[in-house]
């Protein structure tokens, strides 16, 4: 039987299928890192925003669990984060944390540590700040 291959013992079907769809890819992955660069200012700052995944019992306390997004293509280094539980306007407990590196439109997770429950007082994560990598 002749699968795959072709009649008069040239170069298979399948072959130029698969290199056909090796050339539409290629195209296309160089088209968009072309339209990247070219729409780019290179001055973009990173866009932080971090949300509260989960709160877990962890050892002799809680930790919880923090996803640091980054909405910009800009890297940023060296994102401090702090986890602040407060009652009544006061504040009960603090924990930071570093994610060393979140590149461009990604996403981080980490947690911090808290002795108290977070589940009994108020919540609030920000980030303190990053570097330019």
């Amino acid at each position: 039987m002749n699968q795959g291959k072709a009649q008069d013992g040239g170069t298979p079907v399948l072959e130029w299928i698969s290199a056909g769809v090796g050339l539409v890819l290629t195209v296309a992955m160089l088209g968009f890192i072309g339209w990247q660069a070219w729409t780019s200012t290179g001055q973009e700052l990173p866009a932080v925003e971090l949300r509260v995944r989960r709160i877990l019992p962890a050892g002799d306390g809680w930790v919880v669990e923090v996803a640091a997004l980054n909405h910009s293509p800009a890297t940023a280094a060296a994102v401090q984060i702090e986890g602040t539980l407060t009652r009544d306007g006061q504040t009960v407990a603090e924990s930071q944390a570093t994610f060393d590196y979140v590149p461009g439109n990604s996403e981080r997770e980490g947690g911090l540590f808290f002795r108290e429950d977070p589940n009994a007082f108020d919540l609030e994560v920000r980030t303190l700040g990053y570097a330019r990598p």
